[in-house]
């Protein structure tokens, strides 16, 4: 049986047997357009930098208000502020800034009844 196994494997050629295709005269350019190559890879770097500085925000302002022990309305403010010179620093549009006050809105707007919850 084993015997077998290395007959088998002694008749498979070597690689330096295989011959290699050296005449071009096989290739064909591509005929796919690229367009939705161009469109996916847009929406993939747009995705990447919008939810990358989005995160950042949602990561800086906890840790102001519990690791720094700074107060919920001058963290929010410093979070906009950082949020803005990111928006400004990335070439973002319109959309960033006005999700931005959005989210300081109702993250103000929270606070008042997180901290009425807790204590």
């Amino acid at each position: 049986m084993a015997l077998a196994r290395v007959i088998e494997h002694s008749n498979k050629p070597a690689l330096k047997d295989l011959e290699m295709a050296v005449d071009e005269t096989n290739y064909v350019k591509g005929t796919m357009g690229v367009d939705g190559h161009k469109k996916t890879f847009g929406g993939f770097m747009g995705t990447t930098v919008y939810g990358g500085a989005g995160l950042a925000l949602v990561v800086i302002f906890p840790t102001l208000v519990f690791g720094v022990s700074m107060g919920w309305t001058s963290a929010l403010l410093i979070t906009v502020i950082l949020g803005v010179i990111l928006g400004l620093a990335l070439k973002l549009k319109g959309g960033w800034y006005a999700g931005v006050i959005v989210s300081a809105v109702l993250v103000a707007m929270a606070s008042p009844l997180i901290a009425m919850i807790h204590g």
